[in-house]
């Protein structure tokens, strides 16, 4: 039996966070000893702690106005936590980390047998600190953040959560892991499907379109706007998401501007977060997602493990992995309203059939055993 860390900022309600508790549900049903270790003492998402323990280091992620500060104050907060989870029992024998401030705090923390789990494209990260920037001021902010980034991830042990990702951190961003590697994030098929069971009077009882993510210009919701509304099409959209920053909630705001601009407010519908986000999932004709950017779309492959009909943006790195075979040409170019909207009334009118073997990859148990042949293997864990 191991004693696995899973470190994360929050368990806000988004995919991130979901995919931490695959994990720790997983491990322990293997077994393994699981401790979720936040930043924040925030929680959204149903969790089961007879399963695992969750900790935190602060309430509000703040000790100190000054940030770097702050950030050496919880580093120690995170490593003051593990000395006290360990005090009465044996050592961790590995940690997860799940988010680029746990990244960074688990390395200020010195914690042994590390793994870094990245689950973006750390090249387009990059770009957004600087990309609407000019002069002098764009120069500075792109060496700036290239050492931190460098600063932060080299001679690191990092998994990536689509193959795609391991050119888009070497290659494009220059950075040299100690290992890096990928393993693709764990689904459970059973609980998906079971939790897709659920009765949830709120959802429509015609059929209708649906895309599920936070709401924010990465997202790109208002593609999927533009696109539904140029495909011209009966059934309702359903866009299901939450906001958690002021800038969150501006483009929510903005979005809905554009739908009443383009006259479709009475056919989009907006349910707030979900919990299960599933039943709606699975009851919905086709799932659309519109991203600009991601690492491996955790929507796309649930919406596949409960049949429902998948078009996607084809971003740099994840959705290519996850629709393959008969499902690529379903696949749009990003910010391509012609093609997304096309692709939705094709795969309205045929699309192929879902076989379990597009999917089987991601499944729960191959994700955590990968985990644990690598620190057999290695032992840098």
């Amino acid at each position: 039996m191991k004693k696995i860390g899973l470190l994360i900022d929050t368990l806000i309600g988004g995919g991130a966070e979901r995919i931490v508790l695959n994990f720790a549900e997983t491990f322990s049903k293997y077994g393994h000893e699981v401790h979720i270790i936040l930043i924040k003492n925030i929680i959204e998402h149903n969790v089961d702690t007879s399963l695992y323990t969750i900790h935190y280091i602060s309430e509000s992620g703040e000790l100190s106005k000054n940030k770097f500060i702050n950030k050496m104050l919880l580093a120690k907060r995170l490593k003051e936590k593990i000395a006290k989870i360990e005090e009465n029992s044996n050592k961790f024998d590995l940690f997860i980390s799940n988010a680029e401030d746990m990244d960074l705090l688990a390395k200020k923390a010195k914690l042994d047998n590390l793994y870094i789990r990245y689950r973006n494209s750390m090249y387009t990260y990059y770009k957004s600190k600087f990309e609407n920037t000019a002069g002098f001021k764009r120069l500075r902010r792109k060496i700036k953040f290239k050492l931190q980034f460098k600063n932060r991830y080299n001679n690191q042990n990092i998994i990536t959560v689509s193959k795609a990702l391991i050119a888009d951190i070497t290659e494009k961003m220059g950075i040299k892991p100690k290992m890096i590697k990928c393993i693709y994030n764990p689904f459970d098929f059973e609980k998906i499907r079971e939790r897709a069971k659920e009765i949830n009077n709120d959802i429509p009882n015609k059929k209708y379109i649906i895309y599920a993510a936070k709401f924010e210009n990465r997202k790109n919701q208002k593609l999927l706007i533009k696109a539904y509304k140029k495909a011209n099409i009966n059934l309702p959209l359903v866009l299901i998401g939450n906001t958690h920053t002021d800038s969150d909630k501006k483009y929510l705001k903005e979005l809905k501007e554009l739908i009443i601009k383009l006259g479709i407010e009475e056919k989009v519908i907006f349910p707030g977060f979900q919990k299960n986000p599933y039943p709606w999932i699975k009851n919905a004709e086709l799932f659309v997602m519109s991203s600009n950017s991601e690492g491996l779309p955790l929507v796309l492959v649930e919406a596949l493990i409960l049949g429902t009909k998948v078009v996607s943006t084809d971003c740099p790195t994840g959705p290519s992995e996850v629709l393959i075979d008969e499902l690529k040409e379903f696949l749009s170019p990003i910010n391509d309203i012609e093609k997304l909207a096309e692709n939705i009334k094709k795969a309205l009118i045929k699309y192929p059939k879902i076989k379990e073997s597009y999917i089987k990859k991601f499944k729960a148990e191959y994700s955590v055993n990968q985990y644990l042949e690598l620190y057999n293997e290695t032992k840098l864990l």
